[in-house]
């Protein structure tokens, strides 16, 4: 008979735990949504990795609303603007191909106009949080970098389980993973926080980072400051796509003549996935033996994925597609 009357009582307080948490996600996403405002100039010194050592940039955006932004980043032998208009993205870079280490900056900024090869929104401070299709599994409390987070695990339509985190302390998203680190939440306008020192951690070691150093909401720009790229021709696109996501993968084949000789290591390439969701391979931008290299090329081909969309359409995006290596 108690347990009768206290099964009903349990599930009631599940519903209610769960509810709290669903809330919490639901604001968290808003106050980090940095473009709901309808202007703001961001500027920025960075950092990104170079043959060992961190070497110094500055980054600039100016957003006027999703139908007018400027980005630009300048760095040591490198150069990159891209410029934003209706439904439509210029980008020009000083390369022909995405940089492994400007691609990490994009994801340590926590927004971009790529879209994550992995499918997984952990990367991204300004998203648009569950999806009327995702089904929520479970919740769970976990302590990152010493914070208390409340974490959502849900499925998306695919069956693919995601996880999505608020930081208790700040009441703010939580990147799901020990690679990001994220400082200094402050207010913008007025209604809006974001972080003013953000990292991106590989294998402990900061790869790239930008620390905010200036962050204002002033009135509309001139038109004249989204005047595009000369030369560069426009492709469809926007800023902070709904990210592709993997629904198959070939896990690549481990080469016996690696295994044998005790040969680890990451293969990262340059791709672009299509509005089919087919990856289109580029460069190899983090090199590892020919053998490991040749392996993660025939297993990425057959990779698919949901498209990239902006506003619900399909565009191809740029982004890079990493393997890693272990005999443990």
């Amino acid at each position: 008979m108690v347990f009768l009357v206290l099964q009903p009582l349990l599930a009631s307080s599940d519903a209610a735990k769960k509810q709290d948490a669903l809330k919490k996600v639901e604001q968290a996403v808003a106050r980090t949504n940095i473009f709901e405002l309808p202007s703001f100039q961001m500027k920025a010194t960075v950092q990104i990795e170079n043959q060992g050592k961190l070497v110094d940039g500055s980054y600039q955006l100016l957003w006027n609303g999703p139908e007018q932004w400027r980005e630009e980043i300048q760095l040591p032998g490198y150069s990159e603007i891209q410029v934003g208009g209706k439904e439509t993205v210029w980008i020009q870079r000083s390369t022909d191909f995405l940089p492994l280490r400007i691609h990490d900056l994009h994801t340590a900024l926590g927004f971009g106009s790529g879209g994550e090869g992995s499918g997984a929104a952990f990367g991204s401070l300004v998203q648009s949080g569950l999806t009327p299709t995702d089904t929520v599994k479970k919740m769970r409390q976990r302590k990152e970098h010493g914070e208390a987070e409340t974490c959502v695990e849900y499925e998306n339509e695919v069956k693919r389980s995601l996880e999505i985190c608020v930081n208790e302390t700040t009441n703010t998203l939580a990147r799901g993973s020990s690679a990001f680190a994220d400082k200094d939440f402050q207010p913008v306008g007025g209604n809006k926080v974001y972080p003013r020192s953000l990292s991106f951690v590989e294998e402990g070691k900061t790869v790239a980072k930008a620390d905010i150093t200036e962050f204002t909401t002033p009135g509309q720009f001139s038109p004249n400051s989204f005047t595009p790229p000369a030369g560069v021709s426009p492709r469809v696109g926007c800023m902070n796509p709904a990210p592709a996501r993997l629904i198959k993968r070939r896990m690549p084949e481990y080469p016996d003549s690696a295994r044998r000789g005790h040969v680890e290591g990451t293969v990262a390439l340059d791709a672009w996935i299509g509005i089919d969701g087919i990856p289109r391979i580029g460069e190899v931008v983090r090199h590892s033996t020919p053998d490991l290299e040749h392996s993660s090329i025939s297993a990425l081909k057959e990779w698919r994925y949901q498209p990239t969309t902006c506003n619900g359409k399909p565009v191809e995006v740029e982004t890079i597609l990493t393997v890693n290596y272990s005999l443990r």
